[in-house]
């Protein structure tokens, strides 16, 4: 009697928290917990577009809602700082001495927009359900619940052994495909396996696309202060 008392608790208490790993949120939540360190975190990235043009950025992100992003190189880019707060974005501009507002979905250079590298969380952002479940990965279809975020909607790919993301579709309010992205060369950052290259292409023109490499990624305390648009610039 005493062992069927412990096999039904057992059940009582693990079953639950098995359960709500599968949650279309749990296995967001999950995918995101790959490809970020911590709440937070500071990263160098460059950007390859197919012309060849070579950027590079300095990230520092603290929680999901606040990131700042120093320009290192980038020829195409007036700017030399963006701020994200919340769904708020700046750009201080060294000609114009000031910082003006941009969003999200704005180019940053080539296929990779701002939001691309200043928002990497998903969750919370999106209402996921699971699409397809195959066998070896579930096809989640995400859907913002809030406005300003860098896409409507999302097409997601995860992994099911280890919850890794392999390959994204960017869409538009009506569902159509924009963009492509694919989560590749998984290595060990910040002490996980996390994806180092995202090669995001257009959907019609798969020869345009950039390329986000991650050179450095690691745990890291900011100070608040550094993330208001009034301290943007020299």
């Amino acid at each position: 009697m005493f062992k069927k008392l412990l096999l039904i608790l057992s059940c009582l208490l693990f079953a639950p928290v098995y359960g709500a790993e599968l949650t279309p949120a749990g296995i967001l939540q999950k995918a995101d917990e790959v490809r970020n360190p911590s709440a937070s975190f500071t990263m160098v990235v460059t950007v390859k577009d197919h012309d060849g043009t070579l950027s590079k950025f300095e990230v520092k992100t603290k929680g999901k809602d606040r990131t700042l992003i120093k320009t290192l190189e980038a020829p195409h880019s007036k700017a030399n700082a963006l701020l994200m707060v919340e769904q708020d974005m700046w750009a201080y501009i060294p000609n114009l001495k000031r910082a003006v507002r941009v969003s999200l979905q704005q180019k940053l250079t080539g296929q990779a927009a701002n939001g691309d590298i200043a928002r990497m969380r998903l969750a919370g952002d999106y209402e996921a359900k699971i699409e397809k479940d195959e066998k070896d990965a579930w096809q989640l279809f995400l859907t913002a619940n809030k406005k300003g975020l860098t896409y409507d909607k999302i097409r997601l790919w995860v992994s099911k052994d280890t919850y890794k993301p392999r390959k994204a579709e960017y869409l538009t309010m009506a569902g159509e495909p924009l963009k492509i992205a694919n989560f590749e060369n998984y290595s060990v950052m910040a002490g996980a396996d996390r994806p180092k290259t995202v090669r995001i292409q257009d959907a019609k023109r798969s020869s345009d696309y950039s390329v986000l490499e991650i050179l450095s990624l690691q745990n890291a305390e900011f100070p608040d202060a550094i993330f208001q648009a009034s301290n943007l610039g020299p």
